[in-house]
């Protein structure tokens, strides 16, 4: 299996956990102390921040996520992936749809199994 295609099963196992509201499946994608960046908030570090994050966002609307891969760039061990985010939500209490689009950069590296862990996450919305 081809690098490009073990990160696309990462990146859909971690939408999966979002659009179907499990994030524990989430987390099981990224390392116990990745960084995340994301625009107009404080740079978060751990699972336990993403757990933070989400859980929220998970309780407060049905979600559908997707990704495309811009670029894939590998340094060894661990791998650059630059693309666009896309999705809706469908907020519970009014019914409003939202549609987050942006940029993202995402580096993930082998962990000691050889399994392809997030260790940063850098994001900004809005159509580019």
């Amino acid at each position: 299996m081809s690098v490009r295609t073990e990160i696309e099963a990462v990146i859909n196992t971690w939408n999966g956990g979002l659009d179907g509201g499990d994030i524990e499946q989430m987390v099981s994608t990224v390392h116990p102390d990745t960084v995340t960046v994301n625009e107009h908030q404080p740079v978060t570090v751990g699972a336990q921040a993403i757990r933070d994050k989400y859980n929220p966002r998970i309780a407060a609307a049905e979600i559908t996520s997707g990704f495309d891969i811009e670029t894939l760039t590998e340094f060894g061990d661990t791998v650059v992936v630059v693309g666009r985010f896309y999705g809706t939500m469908k907020m519970r209490d009014t019914g409003d749809v939202r549609s987050p689009e942006g940029r993202l950069a995402l580096v993930y590296q082998r962990d000691e199994n050889g399994a392809w862990k997030m260790i940063l996450d850098v994001d900004n919305n809005g159509p580019q």
